[in-house]
């Protein structure tokens, strides 16, 4: 079973000005399975960020259906839907939404704390990510301690300590230079190969979209196009730079990926 299934999905919103509305999303078709790395792309006003909320249950479509690991979120109560956010999904912001006034160890046990886990199991799950991504030694430092890469990387790490079912990226890399980026696309891509992590994320960045599985592209609100990466991140780079440049629309001009 896909850990992703949306069908038909579409989002309209209505202004309080009478007689007007707006298409965000027009009738959205997407799957993932267990493991993959997807990127959504388009130009601004495309409709990803729509699809992000709506994926991350901070929206409600206004028809069509989707099912994450096999539940439709659309139908359960206030109660049942903080539940299922808490366990399904792990979020990756783009302003890091860590809370300054706790420790990076704090802030990454947070999601455990919420859900009661034994003191002891935190900690051992901690261990194994801190050292996994590399955060170890900066694990009783402040927020305000650390640099904008290593504060990312503590995001990734509370995104996934309670191993949800899906981690949702919007622009993880939009605040930090080259080089920072760098270091979080790498420890995405650790999280994606080394635990089977399903990773779906938005991106202007051709540079942060290659190092992804496949693209989807949108384009006023309807899917677009779809590319694969096959062997060469700097083939898949230059196929994704292409579709942009067809797509049309804002985009910037980025450097080179990884080689």
């Amino acid at each position: 079973m896909p850990i992703l299934e949306v069908d038909a999905l579409g989002k309209t919103y209505y202004p309080k000005k009478e007689g007007l509305s707006y298409k965000a999303l027009t009738n959205f078709h997407l799957q993932m399975d267990k493991g993959e790395f997807i990127g959504v792309m388009g130009p601004s006003g495309s409709g990803k960020t729509t699809l992000l909320n709506l994926l991350a249950t901070i929206d409600a479509p206004t028809y069509g259906k989707m099912a994450i690991n096999g539940t439709d979120p659309t139908i359960l109560n206030d109660n049942e839907l903080a539940i299922f956010r808490r366990r399904q999904l792990g979020f990756v912001f783009q302003d890091f939404n860590l809370l300054d006034t706790l420790t990076v160890r704090e802030n990454i046990l947070l999601p455990l704390a919420l859900d009661k886990y034994p003191h002891r199991k935190m900690n051992t799950r901690l261990d194994e990510i801190a050292e996994q991504l590399g955060i170890t030694d900066i694990l009783e430092k402040r927020i305000t301690e650390i640099s904008g890469g290593q504060q990312q990387r503590t995001a990734c790490a509370r995104a996934i300590i309670h191993d949800p079912t899906m981690i949702l990226a919007d622009e993880p890399t939009g605040n930090l230079d080259s080089k920072s980026a760098r270091q979080v696309m790498d420890t995405l891509t650790t999280i994606n190969d080394e635990q089977g992590a399903t990773i779906l994320t938005v991106t202007h960045d051709p540079t942060v979209a290659s190092y992804c599985d496949r693209i989807v592209f949108i384009k006023d609100g309807r899917f677009f196009s779809e590319i694969r990466k096959g062997d060469r991140q700097q083939t898949f780079y230059q196929n994704i730079l292409d579709t942009l440049s067809v797509l049309g629309g804002d985009f910037n001009e980025h450097s080179s990926p990884r080689t």
